[in-house]
């Protein structure tokens, strides 16, 4: 009785995660109607997502990653003996926290020029796409501080089974960046500066919201130098690797970043099919990866085996039945998606064009995206760091030789298929190391229900194909709604008849959401 509902609460939080993380995406979706309408692919939308890249950097490491894969394991374990020595730990991470994040977000203020030289070498020989790019990162840089300051007290409600903040973060800047792009201003510049503070003050405000959940929950964290270091030398020993891992994903981007910033537009497009990909990766990896973490610590691998593969396996079964049709959904109706969320305003054909064919591309890579966001919290539950931090060297460099070697005949198209490519690599490194261990995911019953997701997500782009030619003459809206509604209801019918899914699968989710 007790693994069963350890596991219902797996999957409820797992579902409340993604529902909000639902709720993120759209209003995500509405702030980028809004920025390709009011800024499109322009220099100063060049300017402001470069200067987001860097602070993005810091949230997916803290607030969404290596930070948390790292303390959770040892909070919790504090945790089991002692409330009061995991609140001890907690408050001289935090004391940790402040003076090296603060010490880091003050260098970069003085260094941002450099920095940005280097993130976004190939506007330097515009200056005042450059200079814009430094104001506007310097203007953001402070987010950087919040957001990790904000991750550790994510990591505590986490820890606790309360989930909801860590998906209520990012709808709190994406609130913020709404507000300001509403603001009744013609001066794309001056548009830049507002949301460059929004970004800042958003940061601010989820910070302020995590310590008031905190207090709420009985959890008053103070400023607490430590005594000793041993606790800190601990978490610390255990969170290089994993940040180093964190770092090393990041730095694909950046890369993908620097060699963008060579050609006109390229960053705003990356930018924008990035969004748009990084649905279905939230939806159905990071949201998994989120509760997979916390859940997989609380549980022994001596005592709790069986109940540790069964968490994985459905974990990943359902990560494969979302995102592999995903990905073919996707590339189907890249081009009248585009058109519907992004071409208004400034945002013109030609640019819905070269963003269609970015997105199909990262498309290619979205079941490896997804499931690498479920693999790591499974190499981090088995105290092994170092593996994925070497695949991820392994996938940077493939990454940087296939990016340079395809740029400069498809644009930053290339960017994403280099992408794509490297994170299969890295998805194939993660999956051959854990045969090693006492895990056993694929199975035949997963191998089986695998073919039959890809024959089912075949048939589902045959069905869309087909329905494109007879109602192609509707409205771009009406087109568009037509073929993701007969997509979701052909591929799912096609599962049920193959037999992947049955008609008790709907009553169990329903009873993990409600109960």
């Amino acid at each position: 009785m007790k693994k069963k509902i350890k596991k219902n609460s797996f999957f409820r939080s797992a579902f409340i995660v993604s529902g909000l993380t639902l709720v993120s995406r759209f209003t995500g979706l509405f702030r980028d109607i809004l920025i390709s309408n009011v800024l499109g692919i322009s220099f100063v939308a060049d300017a402001f997502f470069m200067a987001l890249r860097l602070p993005n950097v810091f949230r997916r490491i803290t607030a969404e990653g290596a930070f948390s894969s790292a303390f959770i394991p040892i909070f919790l374990k504090f945790f089991s003996g002692s409330k009061h020595k995991a609140i001890t730990f907690a408050q001289e991470v935090l004391y940790f926290l402040i003076i090296s994040i603060t010490a880091i977000t003050c260098l970069l203020q003085v260094l941002m020029p450099l920095v940005m030289y280097l993130m976004a070498y190939g506007f330097s020989d515009d200056p005042i796409k450059f200079n814009l790019t430094i104001i506007y990162a310097q203007i953001t840089a402070p987010y950087i501080l919040f957001i990790s300051l904000s991750s550790l007290g994510v990591g505590i409600l986490n820890s606790l089974g309360k989930y909801s903040l860590t998906s209520l973060s990012p709808i709190i800047l994406n609130i913020f960046l709404i507000v300001a792009l509403l603001l009744p201003i013609k001066d794309i510049i001056l548009t830049g500066y507002i949301l460059a503070f929004a970004v800042t003050i958003s940061g601010i405000f989820q910070f302020a919201l995590i310590i008031f959940a905190l207090k709420r929950s009985g959890y008053s964290l103070k400023l607490k130098k430590p005594k000793n270091y041993n606790k800190i030398n601990k978490f610390l020993d255990r969170a290089k690797p994993q940040i180093g891992n964190g770092f090393a994903l990041q730095v694909n981007i950046l890369i993908s970043g620097l060699i963008a910033s060579f050609e006109q537009g390229g960053i705003s497009t990356l930018y924008y099919a990035e969004r748009l990909y990084q649905l279905p990766l939230a939806l159905f990896g990071l949201s998994i990866g989120t509760v997979l973490l916390p859940t997989l610590s609380s549980l022994d691998p001596k005592k709790d085996l069986e109940e540790i593969n069964i968490v994985i396996k459905k974990s990943l079964r359902f990560a494969l039945i979302m995102s592999i049709p995903s990905a073919i959904g996707l590339s189907m109706v890249s081009i009248p998606l585009i058109e519907a969320i992004y071409q208004h305003g400034l945002f013109n054909s030609l640019n819905t064009l070269i963003v269609s064919k970015t997105l199909i591309a990262f498309s290619f890579g979205l079941p490896a995206f997804v499931l690498i966001k479920i693999y790591l919290p499974i190499f981090y539950s088995l105290g092994d760091t170092k593996s994925p931090f070497r695949y991820s060297l392994v996938s940077i460099i493939i990454n940087m030789a296939l990016a340079l070697l395809l740029f400069p005949k498809y644009g930053v198209i290339g960017l994403a298929i280099s992408t794509s490519l490297s994170s299969w690599v890295n998805l194939f490194l993660l999956i051959n190391k854990l045969k090693d261990s006492t895990i056993s995911i694929f199975l035949m019953k997963l191998d089986i229900d695998l073919l039959k997701i890809i024959i089912a997500s075949f048939l589902m782009s045959l069905i869309i194909y087909f329905c494109s030619i007879l109602v192609i003459n509707l409205s771009s809206i009406l087109f568009l709604s037509i073929l993701i509604l007969t997509g979701v209801i052909s591929y799912f019918l096609i599962l049920f008849l193959l037999g992947v899914l049955s008609k008790n699968d709907i009553p169990s989710i329903i009873r993990n959401i409600i109960f």
